[in-house]
């Protein structure tokens, strides 16, 4: 069973609260990356990533592209 907040959110923002959050901390990578120059080996801890692997994945089904070929 959904909690209220979870139903209430997905209706807003069409997308779990899990979801939201991984974009969000994707789209702070993409800022470090892109205007700061950060290596994404830097970046994925920071946002909050246990892996590279993993944050490379993700950030190319958001971005469409690697981390690494930002820089």
């Amino acid at each position: 069973m959904k909690t209220i907040f979870k139903r209430d959110f997905e209706k807003i923002f069409n997308m779990s609260p899990n979801r939201w959050l991984q974009q969000q901390r994707l789209k702070e990578a993409h800022y470090l990356i892109g205007e700061k120059h950060l290596k994404p080996s830097e970046v994925y801890l920071e946002v909050g990533f246990e892996s590279l692997p993993h944050f490379s994945y993700a950030f190319k089904q958001l971005f469409g592209k690697t981390p690494s070929s930002m820089l």
